[in-house]
This record gives C-alpha cells, sequence and structure tokens, in this order.
C-alpha cells in the first residue's frame, strides 16, 4: 500500500504536499503597490540584463527563490489617451501573436481592477530552439499573464511568466495578485 501511495505522489507531482503561496502588500512606487508572494525577492541588476533584453530598464521586477517564475513592471511614455486602450489592444496582441512560434490564448479581454482600466492577456506560448545552433536548444514554453493600462500618458505593462508545467499553481496566484495592483491618481 505504501508503494502504491508513494507511486501515485511521484506521478501526480508535489503539488499536493506543496503549500500554499502567501501574497503580501508590495510597494512597487509611490504610486504602486500590488500584493506578491512573500517568498519573491528583487532580482538584482546583473539578473534582470540577463533575463531580459531591453533598451530601457522595467520599474520593477521580483522572482520567486529558484528565479524561473517572473513578475515584471514597465512604465513608458505614450502618446495615446487613456481612451485608446481597446485600440492599443489589437496592436498588443498582434505584438504577442508575432513574438512566438505559438501562442496559445487562454483569456483576453478589457477588465477594470480597483479604478482603472485594462487590456489582459493570458496565454501560454512555445519558442522552437534554433536547430543550425551549436547547442540544440528544445522548445521553450511558458505561461504569461499581462495586463496593459494607459495612465496619465504613460503606458504600464504588470507581466508573471513561468514555465508552462508550473500554470496550475501559478495561474490562480497571478489572477490573485493582478487584481490586486493599485494605482494612485497621482501616477
Amino acid at each position: 500500500m505504501k508503494s502504491v501511495l508513494l507511486t501515485v505522489l511521484i506521478f501526480t507531482g508535489t503539488n499536493l504536499l506543496a503549500q500554499p503561496v502567501e501574497l503580501k502588500k508590495t510597494k512597487i512606487s509611490d504610486d504602486i503597490s500590488i500584493e506578491l508572494p512573500t517568498r519573491f525577492s528583487p532580482l538584482t541588476n546583473q539578473e534582470i540584463n540577463q533575463k531580459f533584453i531591453s533598451y530601457r530598464k522595467p520599474l520593477a521586477v521580483y522572482g520567486d527563490e529558484a528565479r524561473v517564475v517572473d513578475f515584471g513592471v514597465n512604465v513608458s511614455f505614450t502618446s495615446w489617451g487613456n481612451e485608446d486602450l481597446s485600440l492599443m489592444k489589437q496592436f498588443f496582441k498582434s505584438s504577442i501573436l508575432n513574438l512566438y512560434d505559438t501562442v496559445v490564448m487562454l483569456n483576453e479581454g478589457m477588465e477594470e481592477i480597483n479604478g482603472v482600466q485594462y487590456a489582459v492577456f493570458e496565454f501560454v506560448s512555445s519558442v522552437r530552439g534554433e536547430e543550425n545552433s551549436f547547442v540544440h536548444d528544445d522548445t521553450i514554453s511558458k505561461y504569461t499573464y499581462l495586463q496593459y493600462a494607459l495612465v496619465n500618458g504613460k503606458t504600464l505593462l504588470f507581466n508573471i511568466s513561468c514555465p508552462a508545467r508550473a500554470r496550475g499553481k501559478w495561474a490562480p496566484v497571478a489572477h490573485e495578485m493582478m487584481h490586486s495592483i493599485k494605482i494612485k491618481k497621482s501616477f
């Protein structure tokens, strides 16, 4: 009987033994707060530079202890008005679809959270490894939850991503996190 139970646990993963993810209010900036997992910590500049290719440094990036689950906030100035979000959503979707080899869209829409309107995208994406590279990489699949907002001449992007195989654990946490975002009117 013990061997049957052990076999079941091995094949079903450790999710049965996993602790629930506790969240705590985290101040991202003077005007932005969110509830993040208590075990998340800010990435160092070196970690950010290694993981993300961008000419503009994110406002904040946090990760789990293993640095496989990431949460980030980006801010950029825009000439789009707050009322243009539904139009911008179409551009965001096109960019997402063109960035990956495959995209399975799980959720897409407009949502008001704590008085701010967001374009929301939740998807699983895959990027195939390069066949002609010296090191043949396997396909990389990720679960991603994105929220875009236009606020006072700025585009805000909130995102959380993890390996697709961890989606079962992190999707409910991502929803809870993203629905806890608060942006002060003074932003």
